[in-house]
């Protein structure tokens, strides 16, 4: 009953970082030139938490099935269960704006190496799927990593690249965009990682902390006072290093708002099971199916909504109401879709582990 509830907690936190993600993703409206009121990016700073958390799970639940295969083995199954399923979703966004839309409209794209390249580049390193992309390699990466001695000698390297992205948010050394910067979120699947390995001790000095009025007291003023240097390093960057995304999630005050926060959620993990609603895959199946329902939109929107330079507080209730709905016919479209016997054993790489055990039984017959 107790190991039940565990997962659930899990699935729960899991649950809480999607529905952040799309409610980050949901924005109407929006160009490359867009500026934000300071009150947009105070609303907008309450879900920039999803993407680390997301990361910090993967690296928890890593960390739990890791001892239990070979480096060949969770090779072969974050290829089949991560990769596979990603490619699947990506694959029509490829044929999109390769094969398509260059040939829609006046001006068409001249269609060369240079042009592949750069499409390809920005739909696996720039687009949404960026995420997948980067969980794959990193999963990849940690297939070869074992044992709590090599996690704490990597982390400190991983910590130090994560300062460096988030320091040339301002001097632009490489890409700025944080769906670019691979190395940045090691830092974050290692420490889920160490978290599985030490939970009980972290668990024992959060109960602690919660305990004593004071360290509450402090605790929740060290998170609103992080939470508005989060907001004004997101103004301070629109106002004075141009070109570059006022909401990257690696600021580093966002970073540290967000470590603090996931203890908040951690504390709110049972307040509502979501696990009788999503089943094993269906919250990553939802994360490879919104920007579908986010490319709709966004072309809908763009002939109902008039598109104005200064984002503000004006928009909230429908982006709410906006990522609400992609939230939900994502879900639907999820269950479905894993309804269907032979797309949830490719989901959950069930037809290739399958195909494996026919062909080893055939070897060795």
């Amino acid at each position: 009953m107790e190991k039940k509830a565990y997962f659930a907690s899990i699935a729960n936190l899991r649950v809480i970082a999607i529905m952040a993600i799309i409610l980050n993703h949901a924005q109407i409206g929006i160009e490359a030139d867009t500026h934000y009121s300071l009150m947009y990016l105070t609303y907008g700073q309450l879900s920039k938490f999803g993407s680390l958390l997301f990361m910090i799970i993967s690296g928890f639940l890593f960390e739990k099935t890791v001892s239990k295969y070979t480096t060949e083995q969770l090779l072969y199954r974050k290829t089949t269960t991560i990769l596979v399923p990603s490619l699947l979703f990506i694959l029509p966004w490829i044929i999109l704006n390769i094969g398509v839309l260059p040939f829609i409209g006046e001006q068409t794209a001249v269609i060369n190496k240079s042009f592949i390249y750069s499409e390809l580049y920005n739909i696996f390193f720039r687009s949404i799927y960026w995420f997948p992309i980067n969980l794959f390699l990193i999963l990849i990466i940690n297939s070869f990593i074992r044992g709590r001695r090599s996690l704490k000698l990597l982390l400190i390297p991983a910590v130090l690249i994560t300062v460096f992205y988030s320091v040339n948010i301002y001097y632009h050394w490489v890409p700025r965009r944080h769906n670019s910067a691979i190395l940045a979120f090691f830092t974050f699947f290692f420490a889920g990682r160490l978290l599985h390995i030490y939970y009980p001790r972290v668990k024992t000095t959060i109960i602690n902390v919660f305990r004593n009025l004071w360290l509450k007291v402090l605790f929740y003023g060290l998170i609103i006072t992080l939470f508005v240097c989060a907001v004004f390093e997101s103004y301070y960057i629109q106002q004075n290093v141009h070109g570059t995304d006022p909401n990257n999630i690696l600021r580093m005050s966002n970073i540290l708002y967000t470590m603090l926060f996931l203890i908040v959620l951690y504390g709110m993990r049972n307040k509502v099971d979501f696990t009788k609603y999503f089943a094993d895959k269906t919250v990553f199946l939802i994360y490879l199916i919104h920007p579908y329902y986010l490319f709709l939109g966004k072309f809908i929107s763009a002939r109902i909504v008039k598109f104005e330079q200064l984002h503000t507080v004006d928009y909230i209730p429908a982006e709410i109401a906006y990522g609400a709905v992609i939230f939900i016919l994502s879900v639907f479209s999820a269950r479905v879709l894993l309804k269907n016997p032979i797309f949830n054993s490719v989901i959950s790489g069930e037809i290739w582990a399958k195909r494996a055990r026919v062909e080893a039984t055939q070897i060795s017959g």
